[in-house]
């Protein structure tokens, strides 16, 4: 059908594996008559991505909790938006995504949000904001501040 060109030793290493397993499959008759068919699937890096989600309702956030990680999300999980900006500061390499609500103790999720897009380092982190009121002023203040999406809870 086609060529596929590899350049990387460790890939290499990889198809190899993954071409012993299929043939391994062939045999235990696991793979439903394709003989030449490569899984990709095995090939990709599984690293979950890890989200911050900053919800001060304890319910709340041990569902949204519960639900992202169910979806293979790695989640972290704080009460208030201080407490989120300092787990920011010290561990923002760990951090792929947050999740935050609008209303929380300390400072607001848009106080969170212009601290983080102010932050040299941080900027680049996706933000999504929250709330259960869906006032446009609102969702349009947080999207010119830098948010990547707004969700409005049920």
């Amino acid at each position: 059908m086609g060529e596929v060109v590899v350049s990387c030793e460790e890939a290499m290493d990889v198809v190899e594996v993954v071409e012993k397993e299929s043939q391994n499959e062939e045999k235990r008759g696991d793979n439903e008559g394709s003989s030449s068919m490569v899984r990709w699937d095995r090939l990709l890096p599984r690293t979950a991505i890890r989200v911050l989600l900053v919800e001060a309702d304890d319910s709340t956030r041990q569902i949204i909790g519960a639900l992202l990680r169910k979806c293979n999300y790695k989640v972290a999980s704080v009460a208030d938006g201080l407490k989120a900006w300092e787990v920011l500061k010290a561990r923002h390499h760990d951090i792929d995504l947050i999740l935050t609500e609008m209303e929380l103790p300390s400072i607001s999720g848009y106080a969170l949000l212009t601290l983080i897009s102010e932050h040299e380092i941080c900027k680049n982190i996706p933000v999504i904001m929250m709330s259960a009121h869906d006032s446009v002023s609102m969702v349009y203040k947080c999207m010119l501040r830098g948010a990547g999406d707004f969700l409005v809870k049920p």
